[in-house]
């Protein structure tokens, strides 16, 4: 009697334990169909961008049909794990670790999803409104006090006086900088970043106009920077697109490297004088044993001749962005009689073939800035990047002389033995040791992608 009540006590137990684990399949299914397709999810939004992608070419100029393919988080992550010995393999590969942070906004949601080799790693979605966006960003930049710089140091219309926004109600630094990181690399994207070594940010709205570098969204002080490179890809459909790995040797054999053209007076205009940058170009093309293009010497006609034939393009010079006409309004400053003809537009720089250029580096403020649509700026930038070139490093603000100077000399340096996204981290690193101040360190990013 004894025996069969322990098999009947046993019996009873086992089926309780498979009841019990028959529930726990059931919660586990039922919770798994509840959860939104985070697959789905980002197959829906790359459609949309596609839209809004096209809108934004119409915007700036006829676009190679061919980029206009549809893309999903499968595609992706095929790309990032292609390698050299893969039987598909073509064109340039992406470094190992590298990951992709695509956002997409729709009905006052912002979503984020973190790809990588595998498939999609983290997923975010947040009620938030462009405006609550835009206004982090802002407090970004005043905290940092970048926009107090534009009035001294950028290329103005006389007559305009330039006002930082709410400049007297400027956030600490440490609470304008979580409040974006935040918003940006929320709980689900931070909580995967631990094996991330490059991060390709496909942004939309300003999103782009965010010095990534800085963010910290680890639980102690250091920066993103420190964790991981960072770039900003020209547009989701361009991750897929066969690119020339980078080759420093073929980069710095035939560079161009411009600074400190003539820039005379003008009625109209206030041209704040660039005292650094003819020692930095002396100093980097030294780097590259090159002749730089100086003073009256770096015409518009002469930069744009020789842009076509050249490998690498360094342009120590002002830029303009204009967010209303960015295509025409936004410009490089060369040499030139009358300070409008040395004027190159972003239309003529897109218009302009530039497929020998490996890379492009803008020491010049405000580069990075544009007129802002849903699937990103229209800007000099990207100008640079429809007219061939791969890789372009450019500015979200006007930039102190002696930093920017520093920075660079240390970027051409590592680009010898690094990839330019990674070598300009490097470089922001090294930078950061003189020149504390994160807004002398963080306003240049890469458009491109890391390899």
């Amino acid at each position: 009697m004894h025996s069969r009540m322990k098999y009947v006590i046993g019996a009873l137990f086992f089926s309780l334990l498979l009841l019990a684990n028959d529930a726990t399949k059931i919660h586990a299914q039922t919770a798994k169909k509840n959860q939104p397709n985070v697959v789905e999810l980002f197959n829906q939004a790359a459609a949309k961008y596609k839209r809004e992608f096209i809108n934004l070419a119409g915007s700036r100029g006829p676009v190679n049909p061919m980029i206009l393919r549809d893309v999903s988080s499968e595609s992706i992550a095929r790309v990032l794990s292609i390698r050299s010995n893969h039987p598909y393999a073509y064109g340039a590969k992406y470094q190992d670790n590298t990951a992709v942070l695509f956002y997409s906004y729709e009905k006052g949601f912002l979503q984020a999803w973190l790809i990588d080799k595998r498939s999609i790693q983290g997923y975010h979605k947040q009620k938030i409104s462009k405006q609550q966006i835009n206004n982090a960003i802002e407090n970004l930049r005043n905290s940092l006090g970048v926009d107090s710089l534009s009035s001294i140091r950028s290329p103005h219309r006389r007559g305009i006086k330039i006002i930082p926004t709410a400049i007297n109600n400027k956030l600490p630094i440490n609470r304008a900088n979580a409040q974006i990181t935040n918003i940006l690399i929320p709980t689900g994207i931070k909580d995967k970043l631990a094996s991330v070594k490059h991060l390709i940010v496909v942004p939309v709205l300003g999103i782009g106009t965010v010095p990534y570098a800085i963010l910290q969204p680890f639980n102690d002080d250091s920066f993103l920077v420190d964790k991981m490179s960072i770039s900003i890809a020209p547009s989701l459909f361009d991750l897929g697109l066969t690119r020339s790995s980078w080759n420093p040797k073929d980069a710095f054999s035939s560079p161009l490297i411009v600074g400190n053209p003539y820039l005379p007076k003008n009625k109209s205009w206030v041209v704040p004088a660039l005292p650094e940058a003819e020692k930095e170009v002396f100093t980097v093309a030294k780097m590259m044993n090159a002749v730089p293009l100086i003073g009256k010497e770096a015409t518009r006609k002469t930069v744009v001749s020789r842009a076509e034939k050249s490998s690498l393009l360094y342009f120590a010079t002002h830029g303009v962005a204009n967010s209303s006409n960015p295509l025409v309004g936004g410009f490089m400053m060369f040499s030139a009689d009358r300070l409008e003809q040395g004027w190159w537009t972003a239309k003529q720089i897109q218009e302009a073939k530039l497929f020998r250029a490996q890379i492009t580096v803008l020491s010049a403020c405000q580069t990075g800035l544009g007129k802002v649509h849903d699937a990103g700026i229209i800007g000099l930038a990207r100008a640079f990047q429809i007219a061939g070139v791969p890789r372009v490093v450019m500015s979200l603000w006007s930039v102190n002389d002696a930093a920017t100077s520093e920075l660079m000399q240390a970027f051409v340096k590592h680009l010898q033995n690094n990839i330019p996204a990674e070598a300009l981290r490097k470089a922001m690193i090294e930078t950061r040791k003189t020149h504390p101040a994160p807004s002398q360190w963080s306003s240049f990013v890469l458009f491109g992608t890391p390899r």
